[in-house]
């Protein structure tokens, strides 16, 4: 068995930290030319030494020497002509990067006006609740009966399930994203 990811470890913490070696070393009372040689797996560390650093890091020993039991999974997306969702030729254009699943209770857009104009929205089930964020520019947000500016920087939240619309008409073009909440 190895343990490789001992030195791996210690270095992302660091470096998460904003910490030096020395800074480690320091603390710890392990030698700075030691931590180094843990980090790029020229050492293997006694168990005093590990201690040590796990103290030093307030974690402990066995959160250190104890590989992940989890494997990370994750997945990239990206805006594409293959998960655009507005209509052809509006000057809406979103993109459905997460959709709703068994293990997943949120939709999530990217949203850009390619120019000026409107686009409007269904009612979602009773109990849906939508988060928009603006990057840049200015949208008029109509919720039933209200208007409401959003300016860049800015995010609203609103019980999604009341009809609503976007417009972009004036100022830099819009653009967010915005997810969908469903109840459970």
């Amino acid at each position: 068995m190895t343990f490789d990811h001992i030195g791996t470890f210690i270095r992302n913490y660091r470096q998460t930290n904003g910490e030096s070696l020395q800074a480690l070393a320091d603390r710890s009372g392990v030698s700075r030319s030691m931590i180094a040689q843990i980090e790029s797996n020229q050492k293997s560390p006694t168990v005093t030494t590990l201690a040590k650093l796990a103290g030093a890091m307030s974690i402990s020993l066995g959160d250190l020497v104890e590989p992940s039991k989890h494997t990370t999974h994750y997945v990239i997306v990206k805006g594409s002509k293959t998960n655009i969702v507005s209509k052809q030729n509006s000057p809406f254009v979103c993109h459905q990067l997460l959709a709703q699943s068994n293990s997943c209770n949120v939709d999530f857009y990217h949203f850009y006006f390619s120019k000026y104009g409107k686009t409007g929205f269904a009612a979602n089930k009773l109990g849906t609740q939508k988060t928009v964020w603006l990057d840049t520019g200015q949208i008029t947000l109509h919720l039933h009966n209200e208007t409401i500016s959003l300016n860049a920087g800015q995010a609203i939240h609103f019980a999604a399930s009341t009809p609503h619309r976007f417009e972009n008409r004036s100022g830099p073009l819009a653009k967010g994203c915005f997810t969908v909440s469903y109840s459970n």
